[in-house]
């Protein structure tokens, strides 16, 4: 049975582990609110983005980009977005599982976030590149991203590529999803596969403001029009799926370290507990051998 010495030793340590779990998660409390702002302040230009490339590819005619080939290949190629940190309960887990379903042997990894590398590393796939993209995802990180799975595409390297990450919904609940990247569409059908996250929040006047448009006119042509357009899209759908993940992430861990100094809490008042008991017979066994003592001197 553990002694009063070893009982305040864990204490303490506990102690300490408490007050570690609650600072951090203040710290991800206030960075959760930070990414959570920017994922949703996101979507309403994204949504926009999506009406007007639906509008307007209705008046492209036969302009097909290449971006928009159907391949019959196999040859895929995965983005793996995930965290660059860990403690934030099974979040990342969840992304991963989505993975098993690609054959290990044939799937290309092109990963964002330090985790992410990591976890394609060690699971022994192939990975081609590793990015690094800050705790406030930018446009030029997700610009760099796209252009370079674009251009394996156009390059023949790949058939098709799909992104695997976590939608954020709330606080308490992340969602990991596959979303087929390339090759683009070029239908309604395609813009209807985003996902739940970059639909759940529409702006009627803006849709308004679009649909009503009944033609286009293209300067300099509807080549370069359209392709600027279609790119820049991608790269905002890849920017926002960031956010998400961002805001995935620091809510995970909020969620988490709550959990954890609430466990420490109560393993610590469990100690308490046992520590006034052990203490209480200590006191009571004194008191005894006192008036034993007292006992036999008189």
């Amino acid at each position: 049975m553990a002694n009063l010495r070893d009982i305040r030793r864990r204490i303490k340590a506990i102690r300490s582990m408490a007050k570690i779990t609650k600072a951090m998660q203040m710290v991800s409390i206030s960075k959760m609110k930070r990414a959570q702002q920017a994922a949703l302040f996101g979507i309403p230009y994204a949504d926009m983005l999506n009406d007007i490339l639906t509008q307007v590819t209705q008046y492209v005619g036969a302009y097909r980009h290449g971006l928009m080939e159907q391949r019959t290949g196999d040859r895929k190629l995965i983005i793996l977005v995930g965290t660059d940190r860990g403690l934030c309960g099974s979040l990342n887990t969840n992304i991963f599982r989505e993975v098993a379903k690609y054959d290990r042997n044939t799937t290309l990894f092109v990963t964002i976030g330090a985790k992410a590398a990591q976890f394609v590393q060690k699971s022994g796939r192939l990975l081609i590149v590793d990015f690094d993209y800050s705790d406030q995802p930018k446009l030029s990180e997700a610009r760099m991203v796209c252009r370079f799975v674009a251009q394996l595409f156009l390059d023949d390297e790949i058939d098709g590529a799909d992104i695997v990450f976590s939608d954020y919904i709330s606080t308490f609940k992340q969602v990991p999803l596959t979303w087929r990247f390339l090759p683009a569409g070029q239908s309604q059908e395609f813009f209807d596969q985003l996902p739940e996250a970059l639909k759940r929040t529409k702006i009627a006047e803006m849709q308004k403001s679009v649909k009503d448009i009944a033609e286009f006119d293209f300067e300099p042509d509807v080549n370069t029009v359209y392709e600027s357009l279609l790119l820049r899209s991608l790269d905002y759908q890849l920017l926002q799926i960031m956010r998400e993940v961002r805001a995935s992430e620091h809510s995970a861990r909020m969620v988490s370290m709550k959990q954890a100094t609430d466990n420490a809490r109560d393993m610590n008042n469990r100690l308490q507990l046992v520590h006034n008991n052990l203490r209480q017979a200590s006191i009571t066994k004194e008191l005894l051998e006192i008036s034993s003592a007292a006992g036999m001197d008189g």
